[in-house]
């Protein structure tokens, strides 16, 4: 037996009560599987080895009196032997088995649970004291490791890391869309009317005379009526329109402009007017009147060459 396995077991036995309850697997205690998620609490493991198995981390809330009672708050079933009962730990988690280690005296050196100590990230360290007088500081670990086979100064130590893993970051919450719309939505725009397509007239707007249409137009003059009042006999006056107004520069209507059109379209034909007549007519009257008129001039002319035109009355 080595000096520091030597050490280890004189201090259980100067600490085992003598009225501890020999070889009795005491039952599981309320910890929680997993770390400790802070420093209120020891973290314990449990590493198999060669005993085979998954290690064992479990957390024994708050603080502990005792190596063991970190054990058994941690909710670990561990048995002591018959001669100095739970002052040395013999099985943890029924480990190794009645068929290889009866649990009656000190397990020997070649095949025991070693005891380990460490804060939390730093390494594992032999504890040279014995489970029932040492205390865990609050957020370290306790490592229990099963060495066989392996001298007093190569016992393995627990192969999980004494580090508590960090603090997951809060998770951000975003809020919900707004009832009745979409997430950053922006309010619906005011509705506003289509333009247009090209070539197509104008919309009509209130109080707006209609809109000039788009094919060929012939404008019309219309003389408004000339409102009659009552005569004195009572019957109705007449009216009499008189002679149509001499068109001016000023009467002169202007066709409407022709609507664009699109290629493939005919151009709608557009009719000029004077006050309302066509100026087609117009234009074949003052011909018709030019072409009397030089047959009148030039048949004097031939008279007057002739002597055949009468004298002039003085």
């Amino acid at each position: 037996m080595g000096p520091r396995r030597a050490a280890t077991t004189l201090a259980a036995l100067l600490l085992a009560g003598a009225g501890a309850t020999v070889g009795a697997a005491p039952a599981h205690a309320a910890g929680t599987a997993g770390y400790c998620p802070d420093a209120n609490g020891v973290t314990v493991i449990v590493d198999f080895r060669e005993l085979g198995g998954a290690t064992i981390i479990r957390c024994a809330p708050g603080n502990q009196a005792t190596g063991l009672a970190a054990l058994k708050n941690a909710g670990i079933q561990i048995t002591g032997t018959a001669r100095w009962g739970e002052g040395f730990i013999c099985r943890i988690e029924g480990r190794p088995g009645p068929q290889s280690e009866p649990c009656i005296d000190t397990p020997p050196a070649s095949a025991y649970w070693s005891y380990w100590h460490a804060p939390n990230g730093g390494t594992w360290s032999y504890s040279q004291f014995g489970v029932l007088n040492r205390t865990p500081p609050p957020g370290s670990f306790e490592g229990w490791s099963f060495s066989k086979d392996r001298t007093s100064s190569s016992s393995p130590p627990p192969r999980v890391a004494p580090r508590r893993p960090a603090a997951p970051a809060p998770t951000r919450t975003t809020a919900g869309p707004p009832p009745g719309g979409q997430p950053g939505a922006p309010p619906p725009a005011a509705s506003r009317p289509a333009d247009p397509p090209p070539g197509a007239p104008a919309p009509s707007r209130p109080a707006s005379p209609p809109a000039a249409p788009t094919g060929p137009a012939t404008t019309q003059a219309t003389t408004p009526p000339t409102p009659a009042g009552p005569t004195s006999g009572g019957a109705p006056a007449t009216t009499d329109p008189g002679p149509a107004p001499t068109p001016t520069g000023t009467d002169l209507a202007l066709p409407p402009e022709p609507a664009a059109h699109s290629g493939g379209g005919r151009v709608p034909f557009v009719t000029l007017t004077f006050g309302g007549v066509p100026f087609a007519t117009l234009a074949g009257g003052v011909l018709l009147v030019a072409l009397v008129g030089g047959a009148v001039w030039t048949a004097r002319r031939r008279r007057a060459a002739t002597g055949t035109e009468p004298p002039e009355q003085v």
